[in-house]
């Protein structure tokens, strides 16, 4: 899921981007300076209880795969049920805060906001977004990695009503963290180390070298993966300053088991990573489009088809996993991608112009054929 633009009475039209803007320009937090290698993944305690949050409201959003795993509450639900515990202080404000979220489309910053916290501890975030609620309006004085993200936040949720939800949002959530959050970090502990180790392991030996000529074009050579378990198959992705090494972001959801887990993980990260190319491929197509739902629904199924066509070049021995995480039958999307997404009839007609267009800028010909300077080879060298 990338960004989005939300259109509100009384916002800009490009407030998000505008957030984007603000980041880029803000001067890296006190001792962010890291020597990025590549594309790094981690575990993210924030992530994890922001995450938790909004999959147990039911904030799923309107594309076309949801943005939290919609079994996950239910286990979570299950668990406390089963240690005698009763419903949690979210649990039971969850329908009040669906409500807000759902009134108020600035509240879509939330999908995003561990991103924007990329490097913060949990206390260091909390704390800067109780910051931002108490302020009422404007930016806070703050100090450190929090200050990137409470800028953000801030820039989005400028009015007191707002940022009173969000202080409600995180008592409720600092409630979650002790009843359920924590707990379950403790006890899946080794399990969660054991998975980002493979996940690096496999995303370097795999993933890393054939993706190279792609991800040196966009800029995105290095980067943090946060892997979260409330996620769904739709990600998240925040696209850095390209003069800034390693300051994008992206967040990817676990399910199942084994090399299951491992290789839907790895699809859902390559998928995000082609945000960059479906923006500029959709450009032409945005005004054509009836509401911004329909447009989030296209610029997602785009983000499926091009990072199918994204695998297909560089490592076609892992085109099978990628469309088993996403549900594209074993023979390819070709000519399917919008067609079979139950979209209006106009909108529909748009897959063969898209579909060029992605393919133009991933400089593959409409035939297929893939043209220089990105030219995959089986092992990631230019051609």
């Amino acid at each position: 899921m990338d960004i989005p633009l939300p259109r509100r009475p009384g916002a800009a039209p490009g407030i998000f981007l505008m957030v984007l803007v603000q980041l880029s320009a803000a001067p890296p937090p006190v001792g962010a300076q890291e020597a990025f290698a590549g594309w790094r993944f981690m575990d993210d305690a924030f992530a994890d209880l922001w995450f938790h949050g909004l999959s147990m409201v039911g904030y799923f959003g309107f594309g076309p795969m949801p943005l939290y795993d919609p079994g996950y509450a239910n286990r979570m639900r299950r668990e406390r049920a089963a240690a005698g515990a009763g419903p949690t202080t979210l649990e039971q404000g969850a329908p009040r805060f669906l409500t807000a979220f759902h009134r108020d489309e600035a509240f879509e910053v939330f999908h995003f906001v561990p991103l924007y916290f990329r490097g913060a501890g949990r206390s260091e975030a909390l704390e800067a977004l109780r910051a931002v609620a108490r302020a009422g309006n404007g930016v806070p004085p703050l100090r450190g990695r929090g200050r990137v993200g409470a800028t953000a936040v801030a820039a989005v949720l400028t009015r007191p009503d707002q940022r009173r939800v969000l202080g409600e949002f995180l008592a409720a959530l600092e409630h979650e963290w002790r009843a359920v959050v924590q707990p379950r970090r403790m006890r899946d502990a080794q399990r969660r180390e054991h998975l980002i180790r493979a996940l690096q392991s496999r995303w370097d030996e795999a993933y890393a070298r054939p993706l190279e000529p792609y991800l040196s074009r966009e800029s995105l050579t290095a980067g943090t993966v946060i892997v979260v378990p409330g996620l769904g198959r739709e990600g998240r992705f925040l696209q850095g300053d390209p003069q800034r090494s390693g300051w994008s972001v992206v967040a990817a959801g676990i399910h199942g088991e084994g090399e299951e887990a491992v290789e839907g993980t790895l699809s859902s990260v390559v998928r995000e990573l082609c945000f960059p190319v479906v923006r500029r491929a959709m450009a032409a197509f945005e005004p054509r489009l009836p509401d911004r739902a329909t447009a989030a629904r296209v610029s997602d199924l785009a983000a499926t088809r091009c990072g199918e066509l994204l695998i297909e070049d560089a490592a076609p021995e892992l085109a099978a996993a990628y469309r088993d995480r996403f549900g594209i039958p074993p023979g390819g999307s070709t000519g399917t991608f919008l067609s079979t997404s139950r979209l209006s009839a106009a909108v529909a007609a748009l897959e063969r112009p898209l579909d060029s267009a992605i393919q133009r800028e991933l400089n593959r010909s409409p035939d297929g054929r893939r043209d220089s300077p990105l030219r995959f080879g089986r092992q990631g060298r230019k051609e």
